[in-house]
C-alpha cells in the first residue's frame, strides 16, 4: 500500500487511511433555490421537478419545473419559479385553476397575457435591482422583453398607452401582489437582492470573456445591480426613469397645511423636492373620461337614498333590495356608464347631471380614486 503524505492524511482524515466510504448526511442547496421554493410553498404552491415540461402549472396547485439538466446556462430554479408566480398574479384565481394558467398552446395568438407577465416580472424584479438577473428564458425575451422601456408599464399611445391590454393586466397583478397572501414574494425578492449583494466580487478573472469559445460565459451575477433607494414616502423605490418629475407633479399628491403628502402614504410629510417613485403618475393625465374605475369593476354597488332625484328622473336604473336602493348594473359596470369598450374610447355617465350623491362625493385624485384605479389596473 503506497504511503500517504502526512499533509494529505490531515486533509482527508481517516477515510484516506482506511479506505472507508464517508456517508453524506446533508445535501447542498443553492440558496436562491431554497428561498424561492419556500416562497412558492408559503404562497400555497407545490413544486415538482420534471423532464416533461420546462415551466408550467397543473391547475391544481403544483408548479412543474424542468430538471436542472434541461436548463439553459443562464436559467435557474429561482428565475423559473418567479416567472410562474408572476403568471399566477396576472391570471388570478381563475387562471390558477387551469392547466398552464389557461394559456396552453394558444399563447401565440394571445401574446398579451405573456406580455403582461413579463411587464410585471420586470417591475417587481427591477425594484430590487434584479431585472436583468431574473430575465425570462422564453422566446419572448428576444421578441418582447429586450424591447421593454425602463418603465415596464409604458406603451405607445397608438396601442392604447396606459390602457393597453397587457399593461392593465400587469398592474392588476401588481395590485394582487400587495395582498397578504403574496407577501412571501416580496420577502423572496428582498432575500435574492441580499444574496446578490453578498456575491462579492461580482466579477472574477474567468468572467472576463473574450470572443474565444474556449472561455466560460460571464457569470449571471454580473447582471445584478444595486436596488434603487427608497422614496421618502417609504412605499416604493425612487424611479430614475421618471427623471425631471417628482411628487410636485404627481397625480397622487395632496397638501395638508404647509406640506405635500402622497395618497400611497398619507401620514408622511414630503419635501418639495421629493423625486418620482415607481408609482408616479402625471397629474395632468388623471382624467375621469379615460378611467371610469369607480363606475365599473372597482366597486360592486352605488347606494341611492330615498330623497335623491335619480329615483324620479331615472326609475329604470333603480333596484330596490329590501330597504336599500342602488343603481342597476350591467355585468360589472354601472348601467349608466357608457363607452370604454376599447383602449381609445372614452367613458361617460349618461345621467351625470342627476347622478347620486355617492357619485358626486367621489373626488378625483382621492384615496378612494387611487384604490379604484388600482383594482382595474390603471394605477400601481
Amino acid at each position: 500500500m503506497p504511503q500517504i503524505p502526512s499533509s494529505t492524511q490531515q486533509d482527508y482524515g481517516e477515510d484516506a487511511m482506511t479506505g472507508s466510504v464517508r456517508i453524506a448526511t446533508r445535501r447542498y442547496q443553492d440558496p436562491l433555490a431554497r428561498v424561492w421554493l419556500a416562497c412558492a410553498e408559503q404562497i400555497g404552491f407545490r413544486v415538482r421537478r420534471t423532464t416533461g415540461a420546462y415551466a408550467s402549472s397543473d391547475g391544481r396547485g403544483t408548479l412543474l419545473i424542468a430538471d436542472d439538466g434541461l436548463f439553459d446556462p443562464d436559467d435557474s430554479l429561482a428565475q423559473m419559479l418567479f416567472h410562474e408566480l408572476c403568471h399566477a398574479l396576472v391570471e388570478g384565481d381563475t387562471g390558477e385553476s387551469r392547466e398552464d394558467w389557461g394559456l396552453g398552446y394558444g399563447i401565440g395568438s394571445n401574446p398579451w397575457r405573456e406580455h403582461a407577465c413579463l411587464r410585471l416580472q420586470a417591475y417587481l424584479a427591477g425594484g430590487v435591482g434584479l431585472r436583468d438577473f431574473f430575465a425570462p428564458t422564453t422566446d419572448f425575451r428576444v421578441t418582447f422583453w429586450n424591447s421593454l422601456p425602463e418603465d415596464p408599464f409604458a406603451a405607445a399611445q397608438a396601442v392604447g398607452g396606459r390602457r393597453e391590454r397587457s399593461c392593465i393586466a400587469a398592474r392588476i397583478g401588481a395590485w394582487r401582489a400587495s395582498l397578504p397572501r403574496w407577501q412571501p414574494l416580496h420577502q423572496a425578492l428582498a432575500a435574492s437582492s441580499a444574496i446578490a449583494s453578498a456575491v462579492t466580487p461580482r466579477q472574477l478573472a474567468d468572467d472576463r470573456r473574450t470572443d474565444s469559445d474556449t472561455l466560460p460565459l460571464p457569470s449571471l451575477w454580473t447582471d445584478a445591480a444595486s436596488p434603487s433607494a427608497l422614496h421618502p414616502a417609504g412605499h416604493a423605490p425612487i424611479a430614475e426613469y421618471f427623471q425631471g418629475h417628482g411628487c410636485a407633479d404627481c397625480a397622487w399628491r395632496f397638501t395638508d397645511g404647509p406640506h405635500q403628502h402622497c395618497q400611497h402614504a398619507p401620514d408622511v410629510a414630503l419635501p418639495d423636492t421629493a423625486p418620482a417613485c415607481r408609482r408616479w403618475e402625471a397629474a395632468a393625465e388623471l382624467d375621469c373620461l379615460t378611467c371610469g374605475a369607480c363606475c365599473r369593476e372597482a366597486y360592486d354597488a352605488v347606494e341611492v337614498t330615498d330623497d335623491e332625484a335619480v329615483n324620479h328622473c331615472h326609475p329604470e336604473l333603480i333596484i330596490t333590495d329590501g330597504s336599500r336602493r342602488k343603481l342597476r348594473r350591467t355585468g360589472s359596470r354601472c348601467a349608466a356608464l357608457s363607452g370604454g369598450h376599447n383602449a381609445h374610447e372614452i367613458y361617460a355617465c349618461t345621467i351625470y347631471p342627476g347622478r347620486p350623491r355617492t357619485c358626486r362625493d367621489f373626488t378625483l385624485g382621492s384615496e378612494n380614486c387611487l384604490d379604484a384605479r388600482k383594482r382595474v389596473g390603471l394605477s400601481l
